[in-house]
């Protein structure tokens, strides 16, 4: 003690580092020696939380809250972060005199010498114990009571996911931390923040997920409405832009072919591109569902699906379109249609200049042969069904 006396006259400074270390113990036996005459009980520094009055609460401020690590589950359709909490909180009994102790802060080398809120994850208690888990780490006390610490978190939540923009999809994710002992004991209040609303920090993390929103609130349990908890919700996009090139560029060109395909020639030159761009989407759809996610996407379906299906359907419709009107070409017919519409064909047939068909040959016996011109309006017909469709 001789030594600790003559460590007290010295500047904190100039103390070397051992010796500051048996400063603090001396510190925390004096304040842990007070705390067991305050209260009543051997350890009470340990065992006992700072208030000793009914009806008292302890104010615990959540100062921070940072994520550095966020991945996915995506079978289990689950969002693991890693990160942790900035805390701090009024402890009565941890005060004393700077003048004394030459020293306004005392570390606390293990938070099991200190009694600290039993905040844990809402699993915390069940089988998932395992898989989340909270620590305390940097645990300081200043002179005036006010104790600050860092609790470290691993957390792991089942999220609500938008299908919809797949594969660039989005998943809300919520994580609740809470006390289990000390339920209606503890008060979170949120700085800085909002009626109780604050942002995370989620610059640590580094995934190919964009963070679109995150925030940590307070809110009442579920099943005990004078409890508070902690909510941090993170709602998450996927950057996959090369999947998205890679799923729709290969559509686009089916599409495309079928757009063009009146400027390929005759009809079995259009039948032959039509089949073949549809060859190519069933590629692509079978490529499409091989990037599906394995337990599928629910009752949402992507955009993606539906310009899939929509672009199938309408080369379906355009084929068969054009295999009817190839058809009904080769039917010679006797009766000329109205000199209007033949007008019109030719018209058309001229300025597009998609299609064209060699007319049929005639003997020239008869003058009532009018396959000629009814070919004209069919060639039409064909050349306005990719625009039609």
């Amino acid at each position: 003690m001789a030594e600790t006396a003559q460590t007290r006259n010295q500047d904190i400074d100039d103390i070397a580092h051992h010796k500051y270390s048996v400063l603090e113990d001396c510190l925390f036996y004096k304040l842990s020696k007070e705390a067991d005459q305050m209260q009543g009980k051997p350890n009470a520094l340990m065992l006992l939380p700072p208030t000793v009055a009914a009806g008292e609460t302890l104010e615990v401020d959540v100062q921070k809250v940072v994520v550095r690590q966020m991945w996915m589950s995506e079978v289990f359709k689950e969002m693991h972060i890693n990160g942790y909490v900035g805390l701090s909180w009024k402890d009565r009994r941890l005060r004393w005199d700077q003048i004394d102790w030459k020293t306004d802060t005392l570390n606390i080398k293990s938070f099991g010498r200190l009694w600290v809120p039993d905040i844990n994850s809402e699993k915390f208690q069940t089988s998932a114990q395992s898989v989340d888990y909270t620590n305390y780490q940097n645990i300081e006390a200043r002179m005036t009571g006010n104790v600050t610490a860092r609790l470290e978190f691993r957390m792991q939540a089942q999220c609500e996911i938008d299908y919809s923009d797949y594969p660039n999809d989005r998943k809300h994710c919520c994580f609740k931390l809470r006390s289990s002992l000390y339920k209606r004991y503890i008060k979170f209040f949120i700085l800085p923040g909002q009626d109780g609303v604050s942002s995370l920090d989620v610059t640590p993390i580094r995934t190919n997920w964009h963070i679109e929103n995150s925030w940590v609130k307070k809110q009442e349990m579920d099943d005990d409405q004078k409890a508070e908890e902690l909510e941090i919700c993170v709602t998450a996009r996927r950057k996959s832009t090369t999947l998205s090139i890679e799923l729709t560029i290969p559509v686009l060109i089916s599409a495309l072919l079928i757009l063009l395909a009146p400027f390929f020639g005759k009809f079995q030159q259009q039948i032959n591109v039509k089949m073949f761009s549809i060859l190519l989407q069933f590629m692509c759809f079978q490529f499409l569902a091989n990037k599906t996610p394995q337990v599928g996407f629910g009752e949402s379906v992507p955009k993606i699906y539906i310009f899939y299906a929509f672009t199938l359907g309408v080369s379906v419709v355009s084929l068969i379109a054009t295999v009817i009107i190839s058809a009904a070409a080769r039917v010679v017919r006797k009766v000329p249609p109205a000199h209007r519409y033949t007008l019109l064909a030719s018209v058309l047939n001229a300025n597009v200049c998609c299609g064209f068909e060699e007319a049929p040959v005639t003997d020239g016996t008869s003058s009532k042969d009018a396959s000629a011109d009814w070919l004209q309006i069919h060639v039409a017909l064909n050349n306005l069904i990719p625009f039609a469709v």
